[in-house]
């Protein structure tokens, strides 16, 4: 009868899973793990910008932290000196701040916090992680109109006939 329906969404459904997990698997990140701890000071591996159409995004950070170029990161041993050396950020909104518009180098995030902070950080050429931005939103999308067509398959399938009044 209305199989097809049924069907529908569940294919829906499974190209929306299968693409929501390459888009989280795809992303580049440098977790907290992979923090150079000294005392109090976090510093992450270096982020290599190879061009000007370069995005790092910070998710989590404290509120003493700062990007700065790998070759000052020996020197900062303070808040002060952190918020003196760091770069501006292109955008901050919540928990993220995001750097764009750098000079070619490489880069240290640092951050002065009395616990291991939970702070991730991605980055990547602009159009790739834009790339994966639209294939996580199209993913997720695909997931929400799948599981209503599939309920609605599953309902139609049942036999469900409207009562005569």
């Amino acid at each position: 009868m209305k199989k097809w329906i049924l069907i529908l969404g569940i294919i829906m459904v499974l190209i929306g899973a299968s693409l929501y997990a390459y888009s989280s698997f795809e992303k580049p990140k440098i977790s907290e793990s992979s923090f150079t701890v000294k005392g109090s000071e976090y510093i992450s591996k270096n982020i290599t910008v190879t061009s000007s159409n370069f995005i790092i995004s910070i998710t989590n950070p404290t509120s003493h932290s700062g990007l700065v170029m790998s070759k000052n990161a020996s020197e900062i041993t303070n808040i002060s000196m952190l918020s003196s050396m760091a770069m501006p950020t292109y955008t901050s909104f919540g928990n993220i701040k995001e750097y764009r518009n750098m000079a070619k180098g490489n880069y240290s995030f640092i951050e002065f916090s009395t616990s291991k902070p939970a702070t991730s950080i991605t980055y990547g050429p602009t159009g790739y992680l834009v790339y994966i931005g639209y294939v996580g939103d199209f993913a997720t999308t695909l997931l929400v109109i799948g599981g209503i067509v599939l309920i609605a398959g599953a309902v139609l399938n049942k036999n469900f006939k409207l009562s005569k009044f």
